[in-house]
């Protein structure tokens, strides 16, 4: 999953997901929790660096 930075920049984030043994349901469950938190992670530092840029 690629993530385009606003300084034009490409960023490339790879989530590990156990396969093995494990319905395709169940890992699409884990693939989304992963990009859910990596999106919330994100998010929070944009809002940090916007937070820094007010004062």
């Amino acid at each position: 999953m690629a993530v385009r930075n606003l300084d034009e920049s490409n960023t490339l984030f790879a989530i590990e997901v156990d396969m093995e043994n494990r319905s395709p349901e169940e890992i699409a469950k884990d693939v989304v929790l992963q990009i859910n938190a990596l999106f919330d992670r994100l998010i929070k530092e944009d809002q940090k660096k916007d937070d820094q840029n007010i004062v």
